[in-house]
């Protein structure tokens, strides 16, 4: 059985979707499916292709015995709506073109964003006598509307076609939280066509501890605030790195590890703060050290941000064992699961005064601390890739359907 993944970001890109595309592409192929990902040079989250990508406009390789077909797209310098929306553009007419000349799969999975993918992908299932699958990671028109990037009355208009033509035309629709299904159900998706699809994550184990902190000089006794993934603005850490101005307990470090759009701004912000301290990417066992030597992990959503997305930074925490700060709107779905789950503390994203005082009282409430990280760890279990996978091939027929030929 042939399966097309259609998406813009895969390995060896290790934040955000990339990963979650390559355990879905793996695990598919393991199944013993055939499996091309049709996706873009990696470029996320620098926003920056590799040298040895750049000027090229095609390249097919095996990653791990998934053929990977890659296609040329715009990476912009400064990230806006405008440069956004191009760069989308230009993978997706390209990418479409290219999925055209490709044998004829039993299966399309579209990954969303970018929106415009489902749109198109209605049109070739038609053309094939196909049948796709619509996995929403981010529900980009209301999130570019919640946040202010979209103001635009024709341009959001236009986002709120493509999304509808995307959501009638598919087989299936997946998300990959209950806040994301919530919001299909009240803009009449068919209940029978949506499946409950989260993002998995792996249990950190065999990790020694002590050697981040050693290569990074950093004390025994100091209290790590972690926050690791895309610095952009739909993480609205600007509050964060406020509140540590006013941070009395100097063996309380911050550091934001990763890159994106707002990173620029906060190393601006920061300037002169020693309790701060900025890293790019790491390799995989780096990160993982960073994480065992954390005592207490951020995941950050920008205010207004609703439920338009969810942040799977949050599972890697659990998969530590480490508490959570959720610095996000008290509606939030982030704040409801972390408050259901004990597994961390909500904070309002708006009030850095709250943000400060809750980090110096958690730094002195270790076995607060560990509890809600035992917590999280055993949400974890849960969310391993392996039972997230078999669970969704199994509820969402997928093998079933591929087999008959869509």
């Amino acid at each position: 059985m042939r399966i097309v993944v259609w998406g813009i970001n895969y390995a060896p890109e290790c934040l955000g979707i990339g990963p979650c595309n390559v355990a879905m592409c793996e695990h598919l192929a393991a199944l013993g499916c055939e499996i091309t990902m049709l996706t873009a040079f990696a470029y996320y989250p620098e926003w920056r292709k590799r040298s040895i990508d750049r000027g090229r406009i095609f390249r097919s390789e095996r990653r791990n015995g998934i053929r990977v077909v890659r296609c040329w797209q715009y990476v912009p310098k400064r990230l806006n709506t405008p440069t956004r929306i191009l760069h989308e553009f230009s993978f997706v007419s390209l990418s479409f073109l290219r999925l055209l000349f490709l044998p004829r799969p039993d299966l399309l999975i579209v990954i969303s964003p970018p929106l415009l993918a489902g749109a198109l992908a209605g049109w070739f299932c038609r053309a094939k006598r196909r049948k796709y699958l619509l996995h929403i990671q981010d529900l980009q028109p209301d999130a570019a509307i919640n946040l202010g990037m979209l103001k635009s009355s024709l341009l959001i208009r236009g986002l709120k076609t493509l999304e509808s033509m995307a959501y009638r035309g598919a087989w299936r629709i997946s998300a990959i939280s209950e806040g994301m299904m919530d919001i299909l159900r009240k803009r009449g998706a068919d209940e029978a066509k949506l499946r409950y699809f989260p993002n998995g994550t792996d249990p950190i184990m065999g990790i020694p501890t002590g050697r981040f902190r050693a290569v990074n000089r950093l004390k025994l006794e100091a209290f790590l605030v972690v926050y690791s993934g895309n610095v952009g603005v739909k993480q609205g850490l600007e509050n964060l790195v406020v509140a540590m101005r006013s941070i009395l307990n100097s063996e309380i470090m911050l550091i934001i590890c990763g890159e994106g759009a707002a990173k620029s701004r906060l190393m601006e912000m920061a300037t002169g703060l020693q309790n701060v301290i900025f890293k790019s990417v790491l390799n995989p066992v780096d990160y993982r050290e960073m994480l065992l030597e954390a005592d207490l992990m951020v995941v950050s959503l920008a205010s207004g941000s609703g439920n338009s997305f969810f942040p799977s930074k949050l599972l890697s925490a659990w998969a530590a064992a480490k508490p959570v700060l959720a610095i996000c709107d008290a509606n939030s779905e982030l704040a409801a699961v972390v408050t259901k789950n004990r597994c961390g503390v909500v904070v309002s994203q708006n009030n850095p005064k709250e943000i400060s005082e809750r980090l110096e009282q958690l730094s002195r409430k270790p076995e607060e601390l560990a509890a809600m990280g035992r917590a999280g760890r055993e949400l974890a279990d849960k969310f391993s890739w392996r039972h997230v996978l078999d669970r969704f091939v199994h509820e969402a027929g997928l093998l079933d359907e591929a087999r008959a030929g869509g």
